[in-house]
């Protein structure tokens, strides 16, 4: 965690074209930001991560489409209800509302679980609200869901607000860059291999939404596959560092031996990247979490290297 003081609204107002493409269009999204808003003191890259990824869980809520509505607002709370909601105090709020199916009550009690979900098999790692859950704690807020059966649900995220004397960093997701020597930007197809569905599926929007194609892999033997049916198509491959059976330098050394070349960018939330120094230079290399801006640099500056 790196807390600092951040402007909600503008986050979000940044993030429109990206949650857009992660929705879909057959979802729309309203926004209902309240002005004058307090700053927040949180992590940029993570509460970027947190509203992408409530808003991917909106739209698989909803199946038929719908609505998904993102708020902002100043609060104060009283004592909790529940473990997951913040002590009483004065909070920024971030609440994501969908008009979906809704969660049943008899479950309501397991959302915050580490790998319980009620996703189908292969759609869902039930990490996705733990993980919300565990960056609104750590920053000392925490987390609020309510539903109805066939009415949707709103998720609110409450983090504490920061000192007034403190100056708002400037945020939001940034559109594709030209290539600073070419003027052009070049549309890649990127393998994007990560054994966490929701991580995935929140990086693979960001890739979309910057231009690139996207070929999924849930685990090492998988990417090979991909490797095996796209052939040539794929331009570079992304590899989480740290996945079960097979890890990403084990995969980034086979991937090579079926192509030779092909440039490969680790991702890791591993704190200490001098092990990937053997594999990768530090160019190549890319800590979680991280901002579309730092992933759409790492793939230009690997793809320019690559072709020399």
């Amino acid at each position: 965690m790196a807390p600092e003081a951040v402007d909600l609204n503008r986050i979000i107002a940044g993030m429109g074209g990206l949650l857009q493409s992660a929705v879909g269009a057959t979802n729309r999204i309203e926004a209902a930001l309240s002005h004058p808003l307090s700053l927040a003191l949180a992590d940029r890259s993570q509460i970027e991560l947190v509203i992408l990824n409530l808003a991917i869980n909106a739209r698989d809520a909803m199946p038929c489409g719908g609505t998904i509505t993102i708020r902002t607002s100043n609060v104060r709370l009283g004592a909790p209800v529940r473990p997951e909601e913040p002590s009483p105090g004065d909070y920024v709020a971030c609440s994501i509302s969908d008009t979906g199916t809704g969660i049943p009550n008899e479950i309501l009690d397991n959302v915050f679980e580490p790998f319980f979900t009620t996703k189908e098999v292969g759609k869902g790692s039930g990490l996705g609200l733990p993980q919300v859950l565990g960056v609104a704690k750590q920053l000392g807020g925490g987390v609020r869901i309510e539903t109805r059966a066939s009415a949707g649900t709103t998720v609110t995220v409450y983090l504490p607000r920061a000192n007034e004397d403190l100056v708002p960093t400037a945020g939001g997701p940034t559109e594709a860059r030209p290539d600073p020597e070419t003027g052009d930007f070049r549309r890649a197809v990127v393998l994007l291999v990560d054994d966490d569905a929701e991580v995935r599926a929140a990086t693979a929007e960001m890739l979309r939404y910057v231009g690139h194609d996207v070929v999924e892999a849930g685990s090492g033997r998988e990417a090979l596959d991909r490797l095996d049916q796209h052939g040539d198509r794929i331009d570079l491959m992304i590899v989480d560092y740290v996945m079960p059976g097979m890890n990403g330098v084990a995969i980034a050394r086979l991937g090579r031996l079926k192509r030779p070349g092909l440039p490969i960018l680790f991702i890791t939330g591993f704190a200490d990247t001098a092990v990937l120094a053997a594999e990768a230079n530090s160019h190549h290399i890319l800590q979680k979490p991280f901002y579309t801006a730092d992933l759409v640099a790492k793939i230009e500056g690997a793809l320019r290297i690559a072709s020399g």
